[in-house]
């Protein structure tokens, strides 16, 4: 700023609405949407089994299949009228008898879904601040290797369907609607990280008048006085310039 009166003028984090466009809304989005994958599980409705576990699962041997979870299971009830057996999903999950072998793959699995959960969250909300705060081109990055890592996690938690209930002699374990989230959620992430890799939207330049202002209203807080009477409006031009307080 050239006047008579020069002042140098510090400014905080800068916040406001869009600063880097619409596409920023892309990777939070879609970061959003296999969060919401991952939260929409019961913990019982990952998989179901069906063979001679489910005879060791439930004790009876005329139960045809159940369903299973990571931490827990639901078995299903037979309808003689119409000769089917279903799941009354109203009911609450069953825990898992000591009978249950839970194996090295088991635990492995819930430990990289969690991981993932942890990666995914705070990516996701993460990417959200870009919608009213200016990041750098590192940190964008930087968002785009956590939601990645959180695919990488979530398609590891698969290793679920290798754990011996499931590849048991005469047992087997099919996808179901948790598993399928976990495969809707690696492909949301991995699209996310994608969309971050491949384009910065670089942020609009905010208005020199709009950054004079603000620092005329910080100034007014801090008791430093209006710069108003400093540097005359009239001498501004309309000229832009990037914008101050960016995360690196």
């Amino acid at each position: 700023i050239k006047g008579k009166n020069k002042r140098t003028i510090k400014m905080g984090i800068d916040c406001r609405f869009l600063p880097h466009g619409g596409y920023a809304l892309v990777p939070a989005t879609l970061s959003t949407m296999a969060w919401i994958c991952i939260l929409v599980q019961d913990g019982c409705d990952y998989a179901t089994l069906s063979g001679t576990s489910v005879e060791l699962l439930t004790g009876s041997d005329s139960i045809p299949y159940a369903e299973v979870g990571r931490t827990a299971y639901r078995t299903p009830v037979y309808y003689p009228d119409d000769n089917t057996w279903r799941v009354q999903y109203s009911d609450t999950c069953l825990d898992y008898s000591d009978f249950i072998n839970q194996d090295v793959w088991w635990k492995t699995s819930k430990a990289f879904s969690f991981l993932s959960l942890v990666f995914g969250g705070g990516g996701t909300i993460f990417l959200w601040f870009t919608t009213c705060i200016v990041f750098g081109r590192g940190t964008w990055r930087w968002a785009g290797f956590e939601i990645l890592t959180a695919a990488f996690m979530q398609s590891l938690s698969l290793l679920w369907f290798t754990t011996e209930m499931c590849s048991r002699e005469g047992s087997s374990c099919g996808l179901f609607f948790g598993s399928k989230c976990d495969l809707a959620a690696v492909v949301f992430w991995c699209l996310a990280s994608i969309a971050i890799f491949v384009k910065f939207p670089k942020p609009y330049p905010k208005p020199l008048r709009d950054e004079i202002e603000t620092a005329g209203m910080l100034g007014h807080a801090g008791g430093g006085g209006s710069i108003s009477n400093e540097i005359p409006m009239g001498d501004y031009t309309g000229s832009q310039r990037l914008p101050k307080g960016t995360f690196m």
